[in-house]
């Protein structure tokens, strides 16, 4: 297995503007014919016992007075991830066929899901974010920012940890999802074995580190975005560059 680790920079200096007006062309996202699932749609040639569970942590609260720009996007992203809840839960049922004891299996049958479903549809209006729930009930169509809080809402109503980054660069801006899969890198590691053999396809498994302010604990991301490569889609795909803002469920932001 070929793993990435994706360690940028995140670039202060370009703060003014969050998300130009101008997002990812819809020709960036169309990697060929979208197959997301190679030869094992189910994952039934992996062993129950070979399907690791995914590692959660209680996230921290922050008290820092962030840039206006950044409070305002975040407390979006807050509003249109946490709404829903039971149309959101409805919606996960309907993907697992069930209602807890989720793991690794069940993060990538709903990645596989929501991106066969999606409609790509640009929208000039960065500033309002529709929540979760009516982006899923309209079809599943949405730019950039929709697909962050669908995916992040499915996967925080599972349990799971999520953050969402907006990047940007000369030309243009993107968002996408992380899942957290643990502080041990035996154990993230494990996850990104899992990902490796469900798509073989797959020529790397790019996640992120981040090194809390102890210096000793060391948290690992996978990239849940709708990138990936050979022509497929898949969890790990390859990260967006730019410089980056980093959004948690309750606030907390880095940049």
């Amino acid at each position: 297995m070929d793993t990435d680790s994706h360690n940028g920079e995140l670039v202060s200096d370009e703060v003014n503007k969050l998300l130009p007006e101008s997002t990812v062309p819809e020709e960036e996202l169309n990697a060929g014919d979208v197959d997301l699932t190679g030869s094992n749609e189910t994952a039934d040639s992996i062993s129950s016992s070979a399907i690791p569970e995914v590692p959660t942590y209680s996230e921290e609260n922050s008290s820092f007075v962030y840039p206006r720009e950044y409070r305002i996007l975040s407390l979006n992203f807050q509003r249109a991830i946490g709404s829903g809840e039971e149309r959101i839960g409805e919606e996960i049922f309907n993907i697992t066929e069930k209602t807890s004891g989720y793991n690794i299996e069940d993060a990538c049958d709903v990645y596989n899901y929501v991106n066969r479903q999606w409609d790509y549809r640009y929208d000039k209006n960065a500033e309002f974010f529709f929540g979760a729930s009516q982006t899923i009930d309209s079809g599943y169509s949405g730019d950039c920012d929709d697909y962050s809080i669908v995916m992040s809402a499915l996967l925080e109503n599972m349990g799971f940890n999520t953050r969402v980054v907006t990047a940007y660069n000369e030309s243009y801006g993107h968002a996408y999802p992380e899942l957290y899969i643990g502080d041990n890198r035996e154990t993230a590691y494990a996850i990104l074995d899992y990902i490796a053999e469900r798509y073989p396809y797959a020529e790397n498994v790019w996640y992120s580190e981040r090194v809390l302010e102890d210096g000793q604990t060391t948290q690992y991301w996978l990239n849940f975005d709708w990138s990936g490569s050979n022509g497929y889609r898949h969890p790990g795909g390859e990260y967006f560059r730019g410089g980056y803002v980093i959004y948690y469920p309750k606030g907390l932001i880095e940049f």
